[in-house]
């Protein structure tokens, strides 16, 4: 679950913020309403993975001087939220290096849509263990997973997702519509999806839990799908699912 801090000055908007992200399964570690308490906040608090930051904090230190400070202590990524359009606001801004913008008004549509590119940027740039083959890195963002290839990114919700099957170096991944095929390995990949959700049931196979249809010895139903259940696995999956 990604952890944000709101910096608003408005109440009311902060309060609309946090209930559009908590709707959608984010966790709002706090509201500050100026540069102190979002210092204070970030000192005391569970610390945020990103920041939705407004410019203009109505006081001496607006969002900006904020967003300098979190770079030097706290190396956090944040989200300028701004209504200011004049060039002198625009030009600190962009020496703050923000992973993205928001202009208000936004809608709940704006605001969400930005924080996901967002954190699919963040987890993107991020850099790769040395050695590592995975180039086209997936990035799960709260009920869905971007998937790479090349300069594309394809969203592909986790509720439509049936199965995940290894292929050398290749996922294939099955849902309800399509087949998608990334250069990863399932080891990796199973880290980053939820484990409420989803499962291994052999060294090649990943389910989605909420898609099985039978369960037998040796395999598990999706559909008409067989998928391989190994007896390594048999055992934890059948404590996991709700069996009466």
């Amino acid at each position: 679950m990604i952890k944000v801090l709101i910096v608003e000055d408005e109440l009311i908007i902060a309060e609309d913020i946090k209930t559009i992200l908590q709707e959608q399964h984010y966790n709002v570690v706090g509201i500050a309403m100026d540069y102190k308490e979002a210092i204070k906040i970030l000192n005391e608090n569970e610390k945020p993975d990103l920041v939705l930051l407004d410019v203009n904090l109505n006081e001496t230190k607006d969002g900006v001087d904020l967003a300098h400070y979190i770079n030097e202590n706290y190396k956090i990524p944040f989200i300028f939220a701004t209504s200011y359009s004049d060039s002198q606001t625009l030009e600190r801004a962009k020496k703050a290096n923000p992973v993205n913008y928001l202009v208000k008004p936004f809608k709940k549509e704006q605001l969400l849509s930005t924080i996901e590119i967002s954190w699919h940027k963040i987890n993107n740039e991020k850099p790769k263990p040395e050695g590592s083959s995975e180039s086209n890195t997936d990035v799960v963002v709260k009920d869905a997973i971007f998937l790479k290839d090349k300069s594309r990114y394809t969203k592909v919700e986790l509720e439509d997702i049936l199965w995940i099957k290894s292929d050398g170096n290749y996922l294939e991944i099955k849902t309800k519509k399509k087949e998608e095929l990334i250069r990863a390995s399932l080891s990796g990949f199973i880290e980053k999806l939820n484990s409420d959700q989803f499962f291994r049931t052999h060294k090649s196979y990943i389910v989605n839990l909420k898609n099985i249809t039978n369960i037998e010895t040796s395999f598990v139903l999706i559909g008409d799908t067989k998928i391989p259940l190994s007896k390594n696995y048999y055992d934890d999956l059948v404590k996991k699912l709700n069996i009466i």
